[in-house]
């Protein structure tokens, strides 16, 4: 992405869908429905919780029927599906389960850790009894007085949990760590599959028994919100996600013994780098951070602190590779940065009046995802497809129309063919958003690398 000068726009598709097609599927998309090029279609979501796609909640996580629909149209049975930025891996499983290989990428090791635990089935008996004995373990930890587990220290640690939260946060981990030396007659290989997943429900009860307000896209305190945590609501908490993940897992499991060939990857890679061979990838699918808009490291820190992800540095340092980043430095900012696109710079310029931070952030944003875009342009196959769930944001009261800087970089940029455009209404938040920032849906960008 330049500095300056400007280009020709690529196609762009209008701020608002056509009235011409307005189309609601309650569940699923049948594969062979046929989206036009600026439709709008509304999913009433039934999958959720299907399988192990409940297993953790996730900041602007796709909701399944989507990725199900762009892996069924656009690929085939034993095609290699990517997600570049796979978050809790939504995408990927949706891959597995319908006989592609999934490969998700994720610079995030909170995402990683929830996508290798959500894609990885566990045989029903070794989850049985491994899950029996970390019951007894935690319930025998529990009654003993001078029991006495190890509470991580990490800062604020006291206002963020009450003392008997740490105390039975503590036990649990404990417990989980210390399970292959309850349970010692269960064969080695199965035990980082085990501890993973149990390591995963622990994390999906921190924040709602903290102090923290469960719903805010940062972890704060809210002076209205009372939440009564009392003693023992937090181990009733993890007995209550074990037994609902447990039986998803066993019904992943079923699924995963009925296909053959099942294959899933968990790259640490960088979305811009991903270290994967060119031109190996039948589809891509993903769904961008959104500019300005979720600070996943920040809302994940409690959960981070507890499973050892975060080191002794500030959270500006993990999270400031990450697309999307807020964290920059003021040189970076001190004049206007433009990049060229017909579709951005006017933005850049009127945000700039307004906060030149932002304003660098944005340019920061897309210059990122132009980066994005080229790696996927490498490794795609000739003719597959990239498809981008992306929203729009208000930064400064400026709307950005992401979905249009993006198809010019895509177009004009890196190469890609504009298969069709359309939006996807949005029913459902798993966190609260200003009102005047929050999206009505996303659009969904289907590219295409041109066949040779």
């Amino acid at each position: 992405m330049t500095d300056s000068g400007q280009e020709g726009c690529a196609r762009s598709p209008s701020e608002e869908p056509s009235q011409s097609e307005h189309t609601e599927f309650v569940g699923g998309i049948p594969p062979d429905y046929d989206i036009t090029d600026g439709a709008e279609v509304l999913i009433v979501s039934r999958d959720q919780s299907y399988l192990t796609h409940g297993i953790h909640k996730f900041p602007a996580k796709f909701f399944p029927e989507l990725p199900r629909y762009l892996i069924l149209r656009f690929s085939e049975s034993g095609n290699i599906v990517l997600d570049p930025m796979c978050g809790s891996g939504t995408a990927v499983l949706e891959a597995a389960i319908n006989g592609r290989v999934g490969v998700g990428v994720d610079i995030d090791s909170m995402a990683r850790m929830i996508t290798a635990a959500k894609t990885t089935a566990i045989h029903p008996d070794v989850l049985d009894s491994s899950s029996g004995i970390l019951v007894q373990e935690i319930r025998q930890r529990m009654a003993a007085v001078d029991d006495t587990p190890d509470i991580p220290d990490f800062p604020y640690r006291d206002k963020w949990f009450q003392n008997h939260v740490l105390h039975e946060l503590a036990v649990i981990r404990d417990s989980i760590d210390l399970l292959p030396e309850a349970l010692p007659g269960i064969d080695s290989e199965y035990w980082p599959d085990l501890l993973r997943f149990f390591r995963v429900l622990m994390s999906s009860i921190i924040r709602g028994v903290s102090n923290a307000d469960p719903h805010c896209t940062r972890t704060v305190i809210r002076k209205n919100l009372a939440k009564n945590v009392k003693p023992g609501d937090t181990v009733r908490a993890f007995f209550d996600a074990l037994s609902r993940q447990t039986d998803g897992m066993k019904e992943l499991w079923s699924k995963h013994v009925s296909l053959e060939g099942w294959e899933v990857q968990v790259l640490d890679a960088d979305a811009t780098n991903t270290g994967i061979a060119d031109e190996s990838v039948d589809l891509s699918v993903t769904s961008p951070p959104y500019i300005n808009a979720v600070d996943y490291t920040r809302t994940h820190q409690l959960e981070m602190f507890w499973l050892g992800h975060l080191g002794e540095g500030p959270l500006s340092e993990v999270k400031r590779d990450y697309i999307g980043t807020e964290t920059v430095y003021k040189r970076e900012y001190s004049t206007l940065r433009v990049s060229g696109l017909c579709t951005l710079d006017p933005l850049l310029e009127s945000i700039y009046v307004l906060d030149p931070r932002r304003s660098f952030i944005v340019f920061k944003f897309f210059k990122d995802m132009e980066a994005q875009l080229r790696e996927t342009y490498r490794v795609l196959k000739p003719g597959g497809h990239y498809c981008v769930a992306i929203g729009n944001n208000l930064i400064r009261g400026v709307r950005v129309k992401s979905h249009e800087v993006l198809t010019e970089i895509a177009e004009e940029r890196v190469g890609f063919e504009i298969d069709r455009v359309f939006f996807s209404k949005l029913i459902r938040h798993f966190i609260r958003i200003p009102r005047k920032e929050r999206m009505l849906g996303e659009w969904v960008i289907i590219l295409r690398k041109p066949k040779r």
